[in-house]
């Protein structure tokens, strides 16, 4: 497999952003050794070449002018080291974060040692603005109810700004939010909580793997903190159209935190009922979760920057079968 260039959304010397297909692992697993994203972006940078960087010529430090000539060539040579350590391209460049196989959109890569602690540390501090559009329906399967009870809080307030632009969130800040509603899910209810279109959304719960079933997630005493905000964007018929803001990157967290709402992504083979034959659901061979915006701060100007991947064929040709509001919806913010 060859990494479409038309794929790469950002690169220069120390950053390098994708957009990942869906239906691609995005790392060597046992099961997956060469069939990788990650594969194909080794290949891609081979076949572009080596990049020739060399640290720049410096001034001495101030000091070194006491020093003897043998000591100073030293002191440049061990210096020339470290910036060629910190500032030149690492042998194989670093993933900073996952997508799921059958999700699609943005992966940010670092190229050098210093924009990873620079980039790792915005993802560590929940300082990185990662935006899923997906749509979901009602009637997630029995075995997504909540092993503890998910906290669902409704925002009062834009607290996710209007519409799809890059926004300014502070995601750290989610506990300070006002909030106009709070409960807690158990999984008991006999109907989903409505979602009404423009409601904002914290859903709040630890993720751990399934006891039943460890190839899948739920919400439970022994996951880890895990925090999602959603917002609804459209609505037709059994459909709703949301944009997810993962606060924390836990492993399927956006797929199991709305199953344990009561909802699932249509066409996900895991977290959704199997589709009756000939349904939308049925239409759609893996589910609809789009990554398709990224905010970073860049190394090392500390400009935000925001990289975009346009939404994916097999996607967009559903929501023009199935779902035309919503296509609407997002041709209207470009």
């Amino acid at each position: 497999m060859e990494l479409d260039p038309s794929l790469i959304l950002y690169q220069d010397h120390h950053m390098l952003a994708v957009n990942k297909p869906a239906g691609v692992v995005i790392h060597p697993t046992y099961k997956h050794a060469d069939d990788t994203l990650w594969n194909m972006i080794l290949a891609y940078l081979e076949r572009r070449g080596p990049e020739e960087w060399q640290p720049p010529a410096l001034p001495d430090e101030p000091g070194w002018e006491r020093a003897p000539e043998p000591v100073r060539l030293m002191l440049r040579e061990r210096r020339a080291a470290r910036l060629l350590r910190q500032e030149g391209p690492l042998p194989k460049p670093v993933l900073l974060h996952r997508l799921d196989k059958d999700t699609s959109g943005v992966v940010l890569l670092a190229r050098t040692e210093n924009a990873r602690r620079y980039l790792g540390r915005q993802f560590n501090e929940h300082r990185v603005l990662k935006r899923y559009l997906a749509v979901a329906f009602a009637g997630a399967p029995s075995w997504t109810r909540p092993l503890q009870p998910l906290r669902v809080s409704r925002l009062s307030g834009a607290e996710l700004g209007q519409g799809l632009g890059p926004g300014t969130l502070d995601l750290a800040g989610t506990e300070e939010w006002p909030s106009s509603q709070v409960l807690a899910i158990s999984g008991e209810e006999l109907e989903p909580l409505p979602l009404p279109v423009g409601s904002l959304w914290l859903l709040d719960g630890p993720i751990q793997r399934d006891p039943q079933d460890r190839r899948r997630c739920v919400v439970g005493p022994e996951g880890l903190p895990a925090r999602t905000l959603v917002q609804v964007l459209a609505h037709q018929g059994p459909f709703l159209l949301l944009e997810a803001r993962p606060i924390t990157g836990r492993i399927h967290q956006i797929r199991a935190h709305l199953a344990s709402l009561g909802y699932a992504l249509v066409g996900d083979q895991t977290y959704a009922p199997p589709p009756l034959l000939g349904t939308p659901q049925a239409a759609l061979g893996r589910q609809f979760l789009h990554a398709f915006s990224l905010t970073v701060r860049r190394y090392p100007d500390e400009t935000p920057v925001t990289f975009v991947a346009p939404l994916s064929e097999d996607l967009r040709l559903w929501l023009e079968m199935y779902f035309s509001d919503a296509l609407s919806l997002l041709a209207s913010q470009g």
